[in-house]
Parts: structure tokens; C-alpha cells; sequence
């Protein structure tokens, strides 16, 4: 099993590891998974995620690489920015999502999912046609810090550098004396930034943001906020033969060059005549939904539940779907078979959670 190079610091604060994409991960510490998503929605949180995949493409032809293998608009892309989009092979197979970062002209880096990370690979030298590909993940750390005090708490320690740095931006910053890649993103539904920075000063910049009182936190906590802020998780909104307008991301393809090789498929009517829809559901019995339940109206199966947990915030449980278009009704009632007991439960917008602004 993999290990992050803040393996020990895990073991340290007495989290409980667990298996996660081939990497020995903290699900959570003692405080617990509740406790830990409270860290985040009402103060500051920050969680390791140096599994995720890193990887930099870079030559004189990357925009052209680029906008073969995205459906994004290159050229809308500024330096110091980024886009969250989608990978799709040449068989309309969605093999990621991920998000792309422009450091220069010819220089740009891919955070990807620590799952798909050998198989993105696998397919980005494939495609390759003269451009250097350089995976820089195990060279590097990556920590997310997140939380409505995120941004103050890392300004105090960077002399304010994100003072005026606006969502999906990024800026190189010296967190105390440490280089740092500071990212405002994040997969919590809060404000925040995602920091990457050299294997060297993985430790310290742990350290220095646990005197900052920036609780740790595992990966329980970052999957349920994620269900409350509605985000998708590749294996479960998305997978591979995924309709990107029916799980609700059709808005991630903006490409219209005729170079990138879903061109015909994503501007054409095939691809707007799915029969599913991504939804919502707030369960009002008491019990929890989980991946692959049954979801029912009229005894009739009408889809089956992504993701689900129970929510703290709204005191129940919730669950993500896909259910058939003509059902995907707000406030529609459904029954969600959990074993050999039906859960009631009520269709609602995504997301579940928003924010204070």
C-alpha cells in the first residue's frame, strides 16, 4: 500500500487508516468523521490529500494537446487560473474529472483523481504528440484546508498573499519560509485553498498549520461535506459511461474546436436525449441510504442511489441519485429500499448545503 509523506503525522494524532485508492489513508482522527465536517463548517479544517495525481504537461504545443483531450475553451483559460472539466477517450468514456491549472503559455498542471491517476496516465501518453508529461506526485504534498476562516488563517501566516485571490486561482506564496502552490479551491462546499508543495517541507507546513489551530481531519468528513455541498465523486456520479448532461455537468462542455475528439459527440443530439438526471433526496425516516439502493415509485424502480450519508447540518439523511428524467420532480416523494425496509424520502435541489457568503 502506498503511503502520503504524511504518513506519520497521521499515525501521531491516532487516526484510524484505511485503504483508499491503494493508499494508506486516515478516515478520521479521535474527534470523529461529525466532528471533524463541524471543524470545517464552522472554522477551519484541513485534510491530506497528497493521493491525488500531479501531473505537469508541458511544450510549445500543449494549448493544441490540450484542447484534443478537454472540452474546455483554452484560450479563456488566464494564467494563474483554473478550470474544473472533464476526461473523455476517444470512446466517449469518462475516464476522470480533474482540474486543470495554467502556470504559463506552454506549461499547465492536472490534479486528478488518486484512482484513475495510472489509467489518466496510460491514456495521456497515448494521445501524446510531442509534449513532456511529468507526474510530480510523489515528489510533492498536498494538503486542502478548508473552512469559513481558511483564508484568514493561511493570510496570517503568508504576510495576507491571498489577500485578493479569487476563486479558481492560483498563486506561489512562502507559507512562513516554505514555497507553496496555493490554490483557491476545494471539495467541501467552503471557501478555502489547496496547497501543494516539495516532499521536503511536508511535515514543518503540517506542523505549522496545527499550531494555527487547523484541526485535521480524514477523508469521512471531506466525503460527507462533499454530499452536502451536491459535488460529484468519480465512482459514483460519474463513471465511465456516464451521460455528462444527464449526472449534470453538461456545463463543463464549452469546447468548440473541431479538434477535440469528442467534438461530434458533445455538440451533437445524441448526447442531449439521455433518459436520466442527477437528484437529490432528503430522507425523512429514520435510517441511512447508500450506494446502490433502489429508489421507487409506485413499486416501480425508477433508479438507484449514488452516494449517501447522514447530515448533521440537516439532521437526516441525504442521499445523491439518478433516477429516470420524467420522476425527477422537487418535492416528489420516492422510497429508497435500504435491505428489506423502504425509506421515505423527498426530492429536493442539489445542493443539499450552501455556504455563508
Amino acid at each position: 500500500m502506498k503511503k502520503t509523506v504524511l504518513n506519520s503525522k497521521h499515525k501521531e494524532l491516532g487516526a484510524k487508516l484505511v485503504d483508499f485508492a491503494g493508499w494508506e489513508m486516515p478516515i478520521n482522527y479521535p474527534a470523529g468523521i461529525i466532528k471533524e465536517s463541524s471543524f470545517v463548517r464552522e472554522s477551519c479544517g484541513m485534510f491530506d490529500v497528497s493521493h491525488m495525481g500531479r501531473i505537469e504537461i508541458s511544450g510549445k504545443n500543449v494549448k493544441r494537446y490540450i484542447e484534443k483531450i478537454l472540452p474546455i475553451d483554452i484560450n479563456a483559460i488566464k494564467k494563474s487560473a483554473a478550470k474544473y472539466t472533464l476526461l473523455m477517450n476517444e470512446k466517449k468514456e469518462i475516464l476522470d474529472d480533474l482540474i486543470i491549472y495554467k502556470k504559463s503559455e506552454d506549461k499547465y498542471l492536472l490534479v486528478i483523481n488518486a484512482s484513475n491517476t495510472d489509467e489518466d496516465l496510460n491514456w495521456f501518453k497515448k494521445m501524446n504528440d510531442g509534449i513532456n508529461l511529468e507526474n510530480i506526485t510523489s515528489s510533492t504534498g498536498m494538503i486542502a484546508i478548508q473552512g469559513p476562516e481558511a483564508i484568514n488563517k493561511i493570510n496570517s501566516l503568508s504576510n495576507n498573499s491571498l489577500e485578493n485571490l479569487g476563486r479558481y486561482k492560483y498563486k506561489e506564496i512562502k507559507l512562513k519560509n516554505y514555497n507553496v502552490f496555493a490554490a483557491r479551491t476545494g471539495y467541501t462546499g467552503e471557501d478555502g485553498v489547496e496547497i501543494i508543495f516539495n516532499n521536503n517541507d511536508a511535515e514543518k507546513i503540517w506542523e505549522i498549520l496545527l499550531k494555527k489551530e487547523i484541526k485535521a481531519c480524514g477523508l469521512g468528513a471531506r466525503d460527507l461535506l462533499r454530499i452536502e455541498a451536491g459535488l460529484h465523486l468519480y465512482g459514483h456520479e460519474i463513471n465511465k459511461n456516464s451521460n455528462p448532461i444527464d449526472i449534470g455537468l453538461g456545463r463543463l462542455l464549452e469546447s468548440k474546436s473541431k479538434h477535440y475528439i469528442n467534438h461530434k459527440y458533445i455538440t451533437g443530439e445524441k448526447i442531449k436525449n439521455g433518459t436520466e438526471s442527477i437528484a437529490g433526496l432528503i430522507i425523512k425516516d429514520r435510517g441511512i441510504a447508500r450506494e446502490g439502493n433502489e429508489i421507487h415509485i409506485n413499486n416501480k424502480i425508477i433508479g438507484f442511489v449514488t452516494s449517501g450519508t447522514h447530515s448533521p447540518r440537516l439532521k437526516s439523511g441525504i442521499a445523491i441519485g439518478i433516477i429516470k428524467k420524467d420522476y425527477n420532480i422537487i418535492n416528489n416523494t420516492v422510497k429508497i429500499k435500504v435491505r428489506e425496509k423502504f425509506l421515505e424520502a423527498e426530492i429536493v435541489k442539489l445542493p443539499f448545503y450552501r455556504r455563508r457568503k
